[in-house]
């Protein structure tokens, strides 16, 4: 499935100003920098792009660390103010809504995911700039 995403999906997110190396990237804007990774389950048979904002600058931690913006990670932002993308929404984000790779044997059926999920990618670039949910985006602690 990861050669499927780099090929289909990573050429997408890097369209839209996403730079990084699998799985994580990162968009730098004027009052923000935004974060997306790609999550796998533990069983390694689906997974969700997860996203947030963080504001610019450096980050300072509860127990006193700096991290400085050029080393801010997706966990670095509030767990309330991220989302995921995932296959379907039913008011969470389980295993069952994310995307599910299990019964893909074939690198065609791999790549067509990988192009559906790529398809989908508008719909975060709408909570990127108004906070609005799509079909697809379940916000997290919401």
């Amino acid at each position: 499935m990861s050669a499927a995403l780099k090929t289909e999906l990573i050429p997408a997110l890097k369209a839209m100003g996403f730079a990084g190396t699998f799985p994580r990237y990162r968009r730098e804007r004027p009052a923000s920098i935004q974060l997306l990774a790609i999550f796998y389950d533990k069983a390694g048979i689906c997974f969700f792009l997860e996203f947030g904002a963080h504001e610019r600058g450096d980050k300072l931690t509860s127990w006193g660390e700096v991290v400085p913006e050029s080393k801010l990670l997706l966990e670095h932002v509030r767990y309330d103010q991220r989302a995921r993308l995932q296959a379907r929404c039913g008011g969470g984000s389980v295993a069952a809504d994310w995307f599910a790779f299990e019964a893909c044997t074939e690198d065609a059926q791999f790549r067509a995911l990988a192009a559906e999920v790529a398809q989908r990618l508008p719909q975060v670039e709408l909570w990127f700039e108004s906070g609005n949910a799509g079909t697809n985006i379940s916000p997290n602690g919401r």
